[in-house]
């Protein structure tokens, strides 16, 4: 008989677990020592009932558990991975501490650990639990978790050698879910998402940035195209060029603003191009005359992720519009944050729960194409372009989201974390009753 509940685990700094349980769970057991099956290499630890006194450095969190024919199972263990020396790791703190928070909240076990803190023979790993009542990370030597949440901070750390070996040895161990293995490539994403037809309608061309020639060919066809770094983030790196008034005209960031220079011809702008691209792959966009919000141009971001049944959903949408001497919404460069209520409202007067639906229906599309392709997805962001005649282009999609500022959102999209790691690790133990 399967049983599923969720009670108060407590760690101790000497490495002592105990968990509250209903007496009805413990049965005859209660007079027996109790061992609990951790991770999903079902690590054996004795375990105590109750709860211990008050100590410094007592650590709580609500886990789920399962009684299965006298074997305690406790989970999910959800470790974030970063990169960094020991209790000094890197990565978003504030954004560890909230998911942290939130396994507390739903029932799991989320702790930090790094590629230099696993012990490949034990499957175990120096972590780190965050002491909320200190607000200090407490580290302790646990189980391999049941999921792996990559959130390693930048793609150079996640191209060393040490760091793509760990993750390919992740990705192929029995049982453990491997959320969203690498940063995404820009001409990657679009190769891949040429090839399905359901798709084709929201890809404006994309190019490689790589001769004189095919960026003259490019630019002559589109007259209004965006420069794109292929490892890019937050807006870095873009440029965009236009023909206006009998002349080239290219646009790129510095600092918050957009620098303007103009040029008689795209031999000139290709010299002036090439001595900031340097060594970078860029890719070419054809540029897409987007609605504006109160005068500006704006991006619709929106935050898809799997949920507690497994399943893309939609956890928000927001609107970003370019700030006043920018090329892109990023707010960091001074864009600016708005609902997308008030957007469709004042934009789409006639049926905004219409144009709302659209966007949903079509970050939802894209999300499972790409998933189609890369199998370790559980979560990504996307820049969609909204034209004043309701069509809905694909800018870019993110592997690492980085969190919302819209309150709502970002409580959903911690739950969904949970939840879809709750879901997965469940599965997991159905194979292996399924095996045994």
């Amino acid at each position: 008989m399967l049983q599923q509940r969720s009670g108060w685990l407590t760690i101790l700094p000497s490495g002592k677990w105990f968990i509250q349980l209903p007496r009805q769970a413990l049965g005859k057991r209660s007079q027996k020592k109790l061992f609990a099956s951790l991770g999903p290499f079902s690590h054996n630890k004795r375990v105590y009932t109750g709860l211990p006194a008050m100590q410094p450095g007592r650590f709580r969190t609500r886990i789920n558990w399962k009684m299965m024919n006298d074997s305690l199972k406790l989970g999910p263990l959800i470790g974030i991975l970063t990169v960094g020396e020991g209790a000094a790791f890197l990565g978003n703190r504030e954004n560890f501490k909230d998911i942290s928070q939130s396994g507390k909240r739903w029932g799991a076990l989320v702790y930090v650990f790094t590629p230099q803190g696993i012990n490949w023979e034990k499957k175990k790993v120096r972590g780190y639990l965050y002491n909320h009542k200190q607000n200090l990370w407490q580290e302790v030597v646990l189980p391999f978790p049941h999921v792996v949440y990559n959130r390693i901070p930048t793609r150079k750390a996640e191209q060393r050698p040490e760091v793509k070996k760990a993750l390919a040895r992740i990705h192929e161990m029995p049982n453990v879910t491997l959320f969203n293995r690498c940063f995404f490539d820009k001409q990657e994403l679009f190769s891949m998402l040429k090839k399905y037809p359901e798709v084709h309608a929201f890809l404006p061309e994309t190019k490689k940035l790589d001769t004189l020639a095919r960026f003259k060919g490019f630019c002559t066809e589109h007259r209004f195209v965006y420069l794109k770094p292929v490892r890019g983030k937050a807006g870095e790196g873009i440029m965009r060029v236009e023909y206006k008034n009998d002349g080239w005209r290219l646009q790129r960031l510095k600092e918050q603003r957009a620098v303007t220079r103009r040029f008689s011809n795209l031999e000139d702008l290709w010299k002036h191009v090439n001595s900031h691209v340097r060594q970078q792959r860029y890719i070419m966009q054809q540029g897409i005359r987007r609605a504006r919000f109160n005068g500006k141009p704006f991006d619709v971001r929106v935050l898809v992720q799997k949920n507690g049944h497994g399943e893309w959903g939609v956890t928000g949408v927001g609107i970003r519009r370019s700030g006043s001497q920018s090329i892109t919404t990023h707010v960091p460069r001074g864009g600016s944050i708005h609902s997308l209520s008030s957007v469709l409202q004042t934009l789409f007067k006639a049926d905004p729960e219409k144009m709302e639906e659209k966007i949903h229906q079509t970050a939802l599309t894209i999300a499972s194409t790409l998933n189609e392709e890369i199998k370790d997805l559980a979560e990504m962001s996307m820049d969609l372009g909204l034209t004043e005649d309701g069509s809905l282009w694909f800018f870019e999609a993110n592997a690492k989201p980085e969190k919302f500022d819209e309150p709502s959102i970002r409580r959903l999209s911690l739950s969904n974390l949970i939840h879809y790691a709750q879901y997965v690790s469940r599965l997991q133990s159905g194979r292996e009753a399924a095996a045994g």
